[in-house]
């Protein structure tokens, strides 16, 4: 779990590191069902060119109702 999350943390940190990490990894290697969903936002951001950062993950949790289940902000603020 500390893994994930540091994982997650590395890229909202330095987005430019995503592409990089997003080689390494695999949407199934995230075994939390919240480090998933935001693990599948941020591949949703990247894949569309937006920067991949606290500001924008908030948002696209948010657009996809998935902020609150997914243990909100505070849970995004903790990862970074």
């Amino acid at each position: 779990m500390d893994a994930e999350r540091a994982i997650l943390g590395a890229i909202l940190l330095d987005n430019s590191s995503y592409p990089q990490a997003r080689s390494i990894f695999a949407q199934t290697d995230f075994s939390l069902i919240p480090i998933a969903a935001f693990n599948l936002r941020m591949m949703e951001l990247a894949e569309t060119g937006k920067p991949v950062d606290f500001v924008t993950l908030t948002e696209q949790l948010g657009q996809h109702k998935r902020l609150s289940r997914s243990a909100g902000v505070a849970y995004v603020t903790i990862a970074h």
